[in-house]
């Protein structure tokens, strides 16, 4: 076997960066906002407004390029319509940049999801567009599809292996040399593998030739045996299981459980998923069992799916419309529309799978009749018609709906729970104000706290209007008991009178043998800005003052780490549990001029790999500036 060289590794580098210059470039910009997010910590993660709009942007994109790029290849696009095209795909994209959240919640995370779905299904379907008018398949689309597939398979094979092999490499020289290697080289070479290698590796096999695919050629023996004594099995056994549950049901009358409708789905899509492997053979002399099969397979659906409905349609009778039912039923109609669709077409038309998909997600993502304003739609109904129901409303409002109707059956307060929950989790309890006079916009004493405060004060704030008992999903009425828990919200520094300040929080907890440094505190008082800072890993608490020449000076110094070493040579260095001590025992003070400190030490923790000591501890302290 010849190893291709070095030349032509190059060459054919250059032929896919100019081929796919903006798909590489996503490649690119998603690896280099993944370098830089890993050195990042959570606070500082959660403070750039940009990362996630960027990151979701790219990733849109990658696939968007690069189905424009070869649905252009396909048709011969002429220069004005590729540029064109690649405009208007830019536009969109800077309005997704534009609209999409800085921390997104579980409605953009999905619609996301749904878009990366249609879009990577456009690459598949974008080039063949034409064929969806066609009255036979031909073999392009399928080779087309074959080829894409092993080559994401293989692509993720030689990145999963590349992966493995630099790491256990880095990790030869790490120990074998004594070279203290950051341990943050193992995420960055994960994200250049990930993002950058393994799209310019696929890439590289994506087919030039759309003509030359029009050939016949062998069908993988492999495959063919994969599908006949792997999948077509399971697809069988499925079926089995759930017409066996289905004459139950019948039997027994009564209604089926929510899960059948994971199971259904399930056999359409490996059933589905079977019959296009074997779709070039199809037509084969030796082969009229798969057309046989294929015929009865999707007969066979019909019932199955409406057993489906009659399951999700139930649910949502009770408790309305959420997106994943939303999903449940649109799928079930797409599948109904396929098994109608093949049975008349005689499994001609296998473009339609991924095309319809394509758009059946693309609509489900956005819209009036997306999944997210449908379900939202629905549970604001629900809430009503409950309201209506039980005089909850009193001139169409809530506020103050608990002294109206004190004693709720258990199961409506949970139901009303778990509608006010689904626009919280949402950040979409501005679309229940109609329902209310107070506000439920965040205050602006709320708008600079952090993202989980403000979604804690929206999710408690329609029951503190309402006056209505917040009810778990998953409670009994038996076990039912109604908990208010309250916390001091402290302040890190409380001052004391006469130069005495209260620090209640000096902790350190490090979870990385490489850091060393670390600023515990930072206190801006009448007699000078003062921060306490860590050495040599939590050895040594110095404190430090802001002078008038821009610089942090030393005051004094504490050592937690000599108090761990010395207990830890009269205890033992490696204890199955905590060692109780007297409060002196875990005491340290220090004074410096007019400067004196008090370290009142709650845990002290020595840990030690080799010979690496790392000291954490938590505490508070006492410091006192007296008037020189």
């Amino acid at each position: 076997m010849k190893l291709p060289s070095l030349q032509r590794l190059t060459s054919e580098a250059a032929r896919v960066a100019q081929r796919f210059p903006l798909t590489l470039l996503c490649a690119f910009v998603l690896c280099g906002i993944g370098i830089y997010t890993i050195y990042l910590d959570n606070q500082a993660e959660q403070q750039l407004r940009w990362l996630f709009p960027a990151l979701s942007t790219a990733g849109l994109a990658l696939p968007l390029t690069l189905a424009l790029a070869l649905t252009a290849e396909r048709y011969q696009w002429p220069l004005w319509l590729r540029w064109g095209s690649m405009a208007g795909a830019l536009g969109l994209l800077g309005l997704w940049y534009a609209l999409v959240p800085a921390q997104p919640d579980i409605t953009w995370g999905i619609r996301l999801a749904l878009l990366l779905l249609a879009l990577h299904l456009g690459v598949a379907a974008g080039p063949y567009l034409s064929e969806l008018r066609g009255q036979a398949d031909t073999p392009g689309f399928w080779r087309y599809n074959e080829t894409l597939f092993l080559r994401i398979l293989t692509a993720g094979l030689y990145s999963g292996v590349l992966f493995v092999g630099c790491a256990l490499a880095l990790a030869a020289v790490d120990n074998l040399f004594d070279v203290k290697l950051n341990e943050r080289l193992y995420a960055d070479l994960f994200v250049v593998l990930a993002t950058v290698f393994n799209t310019w590796f696929f890439l590289a096999g994506v087919p030039r030739d759309f003509a030359a695919l029009e050939q016949e050629t062998a069908y993988p023996k492999g495959l063919k045996l994969f599908t006949q004594f792997v999948l077509l099995p399971l697809v069988v056994l499925y079926l089995v299981i759930l017409y066996a549950y289905l004459a139950r049901i019948l039997v027994l009358w009564t209604l089926p459980k929510g899960w059948v409708s994971t199971l259904v789905l399930a056999l359409a899509v490996a059933g589905i998923f079977a019959l296009l492997l074997i779709h070039p053979i199809r037509q084969a002399a030796e082969n009229t069992w798969i057309r046989t099969f294929a015929r009865w397979f999707y007969l066979a659906l019909f019932p199955l799916l409406g057993l489906l409905a009659v399951a999700i349609g139930t649910r949502v009778g009770e408790y309305g419309v959420t997106e994943e039912r939303y999903f449940v039923l649109v799928l079930a109609a797409w599948l109904f529309c396929m098994a109608i669709y093949f049975l008349v077409r005689r499994g001609q038309g296998i473009i339609w799978i991924p095309a319809s998909l394509a758009l059946v997600a693309f609509l489900a993502a956005v819209g009036p009749w997306s999944a997210f304003a449908v379900a939202r739609r629905s549970q604001l109904g629900q809430l009503r018609e409950i309201s209506a129901r039980y005089r909850l409303l009193e001139n169409g409002k809530l506020d103050e709906a608990g002294k109206r109707a004190p004693n709720l059956p258990f199961a409506v307060r949970q139901r009303i729970s778990s509608i006010f929950e689904f626009f919280a989790r949402r950040d979409a309890t501005e679309q229940l104000q109609p329902l209310f006079t107070a506000s439920l916009q965040l205050p602006d004493s709320l708008q600079a706290s952090p993202e989980w405060q403000q979604g804690e004060w929206k999710s408690n704030r329609v029951f503190v209007v309402s006056l209505l008992d917040r009810v778990s999903l998953y409670a009994t009425d038996q076990a039912h008991e109604l908990s208010a828990s309250f916390a001091a919200d402290e302040p890190d520094l409380r001052t004391l009178g006469n130069g005495r300040y209260w620090l209640n929080n000096v902790s350190l907890m490090q979870y990385r043998k490489d850091s060393t440094d670390n600023v515990l505190s930072k206190a801006a008082v009448p007699e000078g800005t003062f921060r306490l800072r860590t050495e040599g890993r939590g050895r040594k608490l110095v404190l430090e003052q802001w002078r008038a020449d821009q610089r942090w000076k030393i005051c004094l110094a504490l050592f937690p780490g000599r108090l761990a070493d010395s207990l830890a040579r009269q205890h033992g260095r490696n204890q199955a549990d905590h060692t109780r001590l007297p409060t002196a025992g875990l005491t340290l003070q220090a004074t410096a001029g007019n400067t004196r400190l008090q370290l009142f030490l709650r845990e002290l923790t020595r840990r030690q790999q080799e010979d690496t000591v790392r000291y954490d501890f938590e505490a508070q302290a006492l410091l006192e500036i007296t008037n020189p």
